[in-house]
């Protein structure tokens, strides 16, 4: 499907009056350098391949998306935050928004429910919350399994040293195997 920025900007001022000014004044570029679409807080910029591909209702979802971020000054907000964090927190709370006012969501996006609970804000100290924990877990184990490779080595090492050079290997050893495999080897008379 043809990308025809004036049609889907038309479709967003009905659909989104209160976004009028922002849809009528934001600059749309096409760029071959993204895969999907985004902004810089004053120009959206899209893939038109990628757009393309796309259905008319997914097109205005995408176009509504990167529009959200511009009135949500969603750029400037993003102050000493960690950028994929903040990303995925304002990606949320803005599909969830526009899940709930009826866009379909396109593939691939994030669809965090419980997210539309939250400011962007809130939500990104929840997910930074939640990393910082799975990062305390993931390091914790990473500590234990060093700990009990460390213990094994030293436990192994003990092991290797009681042993008397003298000594010779157990003899009780099973060697049923080395038979069968000489029975077969030699022909039957």
């Amino acid at each position: 499907m043809k990308c025809d920025i004036a049609a889907i900007k038309r479709k967003m001022l009905v659909k989104y009056p209160f976004f009028g000014s922002i849809v009528a004044s934001v600059e749309y570029k096409e760029n071959m350098n993204i895969d999907t679409a985004s902004t810089d807080g004053e120009t959206v910029y899209y893939n038109p391949e990628y757009i393309e591909k796309l259905s008319v209702d997914e097109q205005i979802f995408i176009f509504a998306h990167e529009i959200c971020h511009i009135a949500f000054n969603h750029v400037l907000r993003s102050k000493d935050k960690n950028p994929r964090l903040w990303n995925i927190a304002t990606d949320g709370v803005i599909n969830q928004f526009l899940k709930k006012d009826g866009l379909k969501l396109v593939e691939g996006s994030v669809d965090i429910e419980e997210a539309i609970n939250y400011t962007a804000e809130q939500f990104y100290e929840k997910l930074l919350k939640e990393k910082e924990q799975s990062q305390k877990q993931s390091d914790s184990k990473e500590e234990t399994s060093q700990e009990e490779t460390k213990e094994e080595k030293q436990s192994n090492s003990d092991m290797g040293n009681t042993q008397n050079s003298d000594e010779q290997p157990d003899s009780n050893v099973d060697d049923s195997h080395e038979q069968d495999k000489q029975d077969q080897q030699q022909p039957d008379s």
